[in-house]
């Protein structure tokens, strides 16, 4: 992978490898740990007949699966300091099946000096065999030492979720395996060497599809369909603060933004939270999901 430098120009354009969603790729991201009972873990994108009382025409991949194939393109352009300061806003506008070839892609649309660093910003897409678009978005990082305020970036993102109420969906805690790191780096067909080996932070960084897959609200212990939370993820603002590693305890918590309606349909907005143990914050997301009716 060829990194972006200060000298890069707008307009470059650049490619991640294109990856086949197989069934067993697909079962290995949602199906939960390979070690559960049951597994893997019947919904939405896993079992057919659980998709269609949905609505759905066939099992459809998650959408975090493949927002993580954008993620390793990023990271495979920035660096993995990314995940130190790294964000991206991206929307889901099409349905992915087992077996869709998908390609990520990303093009410089501007940069902007920053102290003695460059902020580049990126448009970035998923794109099935033929050509048709399943993700859409854009997407931040820095080339030199300075790091982009993720923070405040967050906080702006906040503007129209921040009429917050009590959230219905209770924390998450699980302890990142290098069993369960490995299951998810095969599931995303990513088997970059910081993943398993001692970084320069220590242990292995956990790979960011796996706290991304973790810290869906569907992951929530108390997470029901029949309450309504959020169903069908339709859009994703992420904000990388610190990787986090293997071996560390995740801690993942939610709180409920303000719903909205569009184009008649419902939708629910959840600010998360996720923490490493001993209070180091790894990821903030704001998710904003499809409420679907299920079907009698």
């Amino acid at each position: 992978m060829i990194e972006l430098t200060k000298d890069t120009q707008i307009g470059a354009t650049f490619f991640g490898k294109a990856k086949r969603i197989s069934w067993e790729r697909l079962w290995a991201f949602s199906g939960g740990a390979f070690t559960n009972a049951g597994w893997p873990a019947k919904n939405i994108h896993t079992d057919l007949e659980f998709a269609r009382s949905f609505g759905l025409s066939s099992v459809a991949a998650s959408a975090t699966q493949y927002m993580g194939y954008v993620v390793e393109l990023l990271v495979g352009l920035f660096g993995a300091q990314w995940l130190w300061q790294g964000q991206m806003d991206v929307k889901f506008i099409g349905q992915v099946d087992a077996g869709d070839m998908l390609t990520s892609k990303a093009q410089v649309q501007s940069k902007e000096p920053r102290d003695s660093s460059i902020q580049f910003t990126l448009t970035v897409c998923c794109e099935k065999q033929e050509g048709t678009k399943v993700l859409v978005g854009s997407a931040t990082g820095m080339v030199g030492k300075a790091k982009l305020q993720t923070q405040m970036l967050f906080q702006e993102a906040l503007a129209g979720a921040d009429k917050k109420e009590k959230s219905p969906l209770a924390p998450l805690e699980f302890l990142v395996t290098p069993e369960l790191n490995q299951q998810c780096l095969f599931a995303e067909e990513d088997f970059h060497p910081r993943y398993i080996e001692e970084t320069e932070i220590g242990p292995p960084i956990a790979y960011p599809g796996l706290l991304l897959n973790m810290s869906n609200p569907t992951r929530s212990p108390s997470f029901a369909l029949d309450v309504g939370p959020v169903g069908i993820h339709s859009r994703d603002e992420a904000f990388f603060f610190h990787p986090a590693r293997v071996g560390k305890k995740i801690k993942v918590m939610w709180e409920r933004g303000e719903p909205y309606v569009k184009r008649d349909r419902y939708y629910q907005v959840f600010k998360t939270s996720v923490v490493e143990e001993e209070g180091l914050v790894v990821m903030k997301r704001v998710c904003h999901g499809l409420v679907p009716q299920r079907r009698a």
